[in-house]
């Protein structure tokens, strides 16, 4: 289970940054107005894999306590 909860943390950090990439792809190309909508997507990719860290960080701890 551990592998896997890594694994979905690294996920989640490749998601943000292609995500980012492509929304400064987008608003080099196209304007601000066309590309700031897309900086949302990064922004939730950042708190998944946060939110994926802390609770692996937790569920590790429990599990080496008991």
């Amino acid at each position: 289970m551990r592998k896997l909860n890594k694994f979905m943390e690294h996920f989640w950090l490749a998601v943000a940054i292609g995500t980012l990439i492509w929304a400064v792809w987008v608003t080099a190309a196209q304007g601000w107005e066309a590309g700031k909508r897309l900086y949302f997507f990064p922004f939730i990719a950042v708190a998944m894999f946060l939110f994926r860290r802390i609770t692996r960080r937790k569920l590790e701890a429990m599990e080496d306590r008991s």
